[in-house]
């Protein structure tokens, strides 16, 4: 879903471009068109990059995904059994050393 979202984003974005250079050419020149349809080409992938996340997670906070890794973790290390979770947490904390 976020891949075909992201394909008709970056669509209507290339579209935009071509017609914002089309305007500019006959106003300014040539040279000027092009530069600016290439930066609006090029930065047409970030933006909607950015409204793809924003409109299937409704924020940037969480983009990689960073905190359903934590949970996944943290709910595994809950699932281990008391006595090796205790010997993990004690040879983290000590380091490299198995006491």
């Amino acid at each position: 879903m976020r891949a075909l979202l992201y394909v008709v984003f970056v669509t209507i974005g290339g579209l935009l471009s071509v017609a914002i250079g089309y305007l500019v050419e006959p106003e300014v020149s040539m040279t000027v068109s092009l530069i600016v349809f290439l930066a609006l080409f090029f930065a047409n992938f970030v933006i909607s990059w950015i409204a793809v996340v924003l409109v299937t997670n409704g924020s940037l906070k969480n983009v990689h995904g960073r905190e359903a890794q934590l949970d996944v973790e943290q709910a595994k290390q809950e699932a281990m059994m008391p006595w090796a979770r205790r010997s993990l947490q004690r040879r983290t904390l000590v380091g490299d050393g198995y006491r």
